[in-house]
């Protein structure tokens, strides 16, 4: 199966083939996550890592996924998505399917800018305008 998840167990393994890849989705918005944090918090659990190989090529693309559960839908968060590939429409069926197998009724990421027609082209719907202050 090209998609697939990294357990923790395999992180030091993998991480240096993944890493790079979500550094660059990290350097969108460098004081929102350091790939430290994205690394802590997938070896302890509280973030799942998936990887997408290509036949002959080896590993292409990596993203993050949160699940975060209300009181009425489980929803599969995604932090993170790096390198080629990964948003294409094959590779989004599979990680759908993942995210559904782990009890998901709904996947979200947030996103700005440019970006936001690219998810729209993959069937994302713009539902929600997130407004921050610092406090």
């Amino acid at each position: 199966m090209p998609l697939y998840q990294i357990l923790p167990a395999h992180l030091p393994t993998m991480w240096p083939l993944v890493a790079p890849m979500l550094q660059k989705a990290v350097e969108l918005e460098p004081d929102v996550i350091t790939i430290e944090h994205v690394e802590y918090q997938i070896r302890t659990g509280q973030m799942y890592l998936l990887a997408w190989e290509e036949p002959e090529v080896g590993i292409t693309g990596a993203a993050t996924v949160k699940i975060v559960d209300h009181p009425m839908e489980r929803v599969a968060h995604v932090t993170l998505m790096g390198g080629k590939g990964i948003v294409r429409a094959h590779v989004f069926a599979e990680a759908m399917n993942w995210m559904r197998s782990l009890g998901a009724t709904k996947a979200e990421c947030r996103t700005k800018g440019t970006l936001v027609g690219m998810y729209e082209k993959m069937g994302l719907e713009n539902t929600h305008q997130i407004m921050q202050v610092k406090l």
